[in-house]
């Protein structure tokens, strides 16, 4: 059998016919008409009677099956970046209704793109704003990965899945040591706002009946431009650890081949994603938006010692921050970071001096915030 075919199998796909985008358009306008913030979008006021069904199955596709959906047949060219956003949070809003931040300023929703307008060098930009291969890893404190694909590049960029599971029973059965070492509670796992500025926790956990991976490298020790001690180094086993995970997951996985205008679904407690090298031509940009979500009837119980990520974007250290952000667009002139990172799942805090870390993020608002106004995220609702 071909690695990643059960994955594959078991992906759900819900093609949006003619009625459906009307459906999907007349919940947008109704919307729009009660004048609503982005941050206010729900299935209450954006309401898909006929549509509601099968994304409901989408949802239950994401927990109890293989962890991956897909919504198609929207076209991005026909619509605003506002509308665009709003049919984002619209549709998503039936996939999971809690909506995390992904920094401490309260940023919603974040730009994955490289824009041909900056000029800071890749070297100094995160991850996600560059065109360079992502490691496979999961978004450290979020429950479901959202992400729409507005446009896409010219060559390569394809989203990479890989099933915790299937690196899971190659473990069990070709080096059962490395596992052990995953499934350890000592691994320094970085965490904003708190001292130290790390917490030690299992990067892999059967919990509640289930397998629960948090796996993200540029998360696991010390940053490499903050100052030393703060975060423990790893040990050479949990080195070797991270490389297999790598390794098997090159090996296991599915590249997804997205068209534009999907929003794609994953379990970030049971897949980790990676990102292909990519290129863009004059005409082309890939840019990808992304949400991080909560299922309260359908998610996945929090182990407790994968706590403080989650914590941070849902839990009680999200419930703190009063405002929230939703940039439409990325700003055209790149602001550099003090840090870069990456990954795709977490950046250093650039306004925090004394070392600290924060999830990389982006946004819907009435007017442009400052806050908004970082790591290349642009104008808000």
């Amino acid at each position: 059998m071909a690695k990643g075919h059960s994955l594959r199998q078991s992906m759900c796909v819900v093609e949006l016919d003619a009625d459906d985008v009307y459906e999907v358009e007349a919940a947008l306008d109704n919307f729009k008409e009660l004048e609503l913030d982005g941050d206010e979008v729900n299935p209450d006021n954006f309401r898909l009677p006929s549509l509601h069904a099968r994304l409901d199955l989408a949802a239950k596709s994401v927990h109890r099956s293989g962890g991956l959906a897909v919504i198609r047949g929207l076209d991005p060219a026909k619509y605003s970046v506002e509308d665009n956003t709003i049919m984002f949070l619209g549709i998503s809003s039936y996939i999971g209704n809690q909506r995390g931040i992904q920094n401490p300023k309260g940023l919603v929703l974040s730009h994955v793109t490289e824009l041909k307008s900056w000029t800071t060098p890749r070297e100094r930009r995160h991850g996600i704003h560059t065109n360079r291969e992502l490691p496979f890893h999961t978004d450290m404190g979020c429950s479901i990965l959202a992400m729409h694909v507005r446009s896409r590049a010219s060559s390569g960029g394809e989203l990479c899945l890989v099933s915790s599971e299937a690196i899971h029973k190659d473990l069990q059965e070709t080096d059962p040591e490395i596992l052990t070492t995953l499934q350890t509670a000592d691994w320094p796992v970085q965490v904003a706002g708190q001292r130290p500025p790390y917490v030690l926790a299992p990067l892999w956990q059967e919990h509640a009946g289930r397998l629960v991976v948090a796996l993200d490298p540029a998360r696991i020790g010390p940053h490499p431009a903050a100052r030393a001690g703060l975060v423990p180094e790893l040990r050479p086993a949990q080195l070797d650890a991270l490389a297999a995970v790598q390794k098997l997951a090159r090996q296991h996985q599915l590249r997804v081949a997205s068209c534009t205008g999907d929003m794609v679904y994953l379990n970030n407690w049971s897949l980790l994603h990676g990102r292909d090298v990519y290129d863009d031509d004059a005409l082309s940009a890939r840019h990808v938006v992304r949400l991080w979500l909560h299922n309260t009837q359908l998610g996945w119980q929090v182990p407790p010692q994968m706590q403080a990520a989650w914590d941070a974007a849902f839990g009680f250290r999200a419930l703190k921050v009063l405002n929230r952000y939703y940039p439409v667009a990325p700003l055209p002139q790149y602001m550099e970071p003090k840090y870069s990172n990456g990954t795709a799942a977490f950046v250093v805090d650039d306004d925090d001096e004394s070392n600290d870390w924060s999830a990389a993020g982006g946004g819907l608002a009435p007017k442009v915030s400052p806050a908004a106004r970082q790591e290349g995220e642009g104008p808000v609702l």
